[in-house]
């Protein structure tokens, strides 16, 4: 991903979610910044379908929504997915899948045996289905979570 994708990744996001859980192009502006590896895009010839946010981090509570981040953790032991997202019309074809394909080798090659991300409570279900487990819930990841919607869960 690159910086010049944003604006076709931010009509991407406004297409999947409703506009409460949307983020801000500087959140997505930070991220590449801090991590353009782990950041890819699906193209259909020239157009953007869909993208990937992901990043090392670590394991203990995730980030917090739309917030940007100065450095990435030090001890970052985990394949962090912040966001997948594929135009509606594109889904079901395997975009999706292939995103996370190419996310999970680039986190091989970082060296990161862990993953984990928030599920928004529609979601849960995929992510189930892909191997993903909720962790136990506490004081501090309710709080974290709080921005998510009700019903996110983390994985």
């Amino acid at each position: 991903m690159r910086p010049a994708d944003v604006e076709a990744v931010l009509r991407v996001q406004a297409a999947v979610y409703p506009a409460s859980l949307l983020e801000s192009a500087a959140l997505f502006q930070n991220r590449i910044e801090i991590a353009p590896a782990t950041c890819q895009v699906a193209l259909d010839g020239q157009d953007l379908i869909g993208y990937l946010i992901a990043y090392p981090w670590d394991a203990g509570l995730p980030p917090a929504l739309d917030r940007s981040l100065e450095r990435l953790p030090g001890a970052a032991d985990t394949w962090f997915v912040h966001d997948c997202a594929v135009l509606p019309a594109a889904q079901g074809g395997g975009v999706a899948a292939a995103l996370l394909a190419g996310g999970r080798a680039q986190a091989r090659r970082l060296g990161l045996r862990r993953a984990s991300l928030v599920a928004l409570a529609q979601a849960v279900g995929y992510w189930l289905r892909h191997g993903y487990q909720p962790l136990a819930d506490s004081d501090a990841l309710r709080a974290k979570l709080a921005g998510y919607g009700d019903g996110a869960r983390y994985m």
